[in-house]
């Protein structure tokens, strides 16, 4: 009898999980469908989603940077975009992240590609590395269904976008590897590969993609992004555009002032003159700069021995401890 009654208990329990499974199944489908109707532009859906907001608040936030470093101003953190991924059997929500500095008309925010499960990462290594200042900083929890919906995707929008910003309120937050990583770090590494694979096209593609956003969380006057806009000059001359490559030169020197002895101000400068002679530009301030140096500039180097030596030694590039 005991063996009837456990085989009766058995086929219940089997039921009883069809059952559910059956329920899960419906939810799932549900959100598929609901999902195909959603916009992949998030702008009007977050603005008529009702989620809660302080009055005059925006849509996107921004950190006002009080010159904790050089060169650095008021940062944007801004999801622009949402739209569903398939791999394979599974499916995610791919957000578009715009990072800039407010008031810089003449440049183009960075943007880089998210889902969840990387913002994910991101929280559990910072609570693990800094549990103190993590201890107050919210991070919207993971769902078990209603992932697609509209509603959650816009209130995830906002909430990703808080998160962001207060993370770069706090200095050792902000400068941490792990959230360079999370922004660039890791791409800007790519980058480096394709030069030393002599892939220059590859490279720039890279590189000017993920500048704006390393020159919006460092500052303009970083040596990492100092090296990013060599990087930049040299992969343009090596693809015959002398123009640009000039502009990317200037541009790296202008982030250094007057007395740097940044380990890239005098290969720089022979870099910079080079390209002024091949373009008949005029050139006697960089070679009068280059004279002041005299002996506090160091010895001369090519430059991109100089970019190579930084990239490997540098552990911000490369996130070693």
């Amino acid at each position: 009898m005991s063996f009837i009654r456990d085989n009766r208990i058995s086929r219940g329990l089997k039921q009883a999980l069809d059952s559910v499974e059956d329920v899960q199944d419906r939810f799932l489908a549900e959100e598929e469908e609901e999902f195909e109707n959603f916009s992949e532009n998030l702008t009007l859906k977050i603005d008529n989603q009702e989620v809660p907001k302080q009055k005059h608040e925006k849509n996107s936030c921004i950190v006002n940077v009080k010159g904790d470093n050089p060169g650095t101003r008021a940062v944007i953190f801004e999801v622009i975009k949402a739209e569903k991924v398939k791999e394979g059997r599974s499916s995610f929500v791919q957000y578009t992240l715009s990072i800039g500095s407010e008031g810089e008309r003449d440049s183009t925010p960075g943007t880089i590609e998210k889902r969840y499960s990387d913002f994910s990462v991101l929280n559990s290594k910072l609570k693990k590395k800094f549990p103190k200042e993590m201890e107050h900083i919210s991070f919207p929890g993971k769902l078990v269904i209603g992932n697609f919906t509209s509603e959650t995707i816009a209130q995830r929008s906002r909430a990703f976008e808080h998160y962001l910003t207060h993370i770069f309120t706090v200095d050792c937050l902000r400068f941490s590897d792990e959230f360079k990583e999370f922004l660039y770090q890791r791409k800007i590494q790519e980058g480096i590969e394709r030069l030393q694979k002599n892939d220059f096209s590859h490279c720039v593609s890279i590189m000017e993609k993920y500048l704006p956003v390393q020159e919006s969380i460092q500052g303009n006057q970083h040596s990492d992004v100092v090296c990013t806009l060599c990087v930049l000059s040299l992969c343009h001359q090596k693809l015959g555009d002398r123009e640009a490559a000039l502009k990317y030169a200037e541009s790296a020197l202008s982030c250094m002032n007057i007395s740097s002895t940044d380990c890239f101000l005098v290969p720089l400068l022979h870099h910079t003159i080079y390209l002024c002679w091949l373009l008949s530009r005029e050139k006697s301030h960089l070679e009068a700069r280059l004279a002041d140096l005299g002996d506090k500039g160091g010895k001369s180097e090519e430059l991109i021995t100089v970019i190579l030596n930084y990239t490997k030694f540098d552990s911000v590039w490369y996130g070693e401890n």
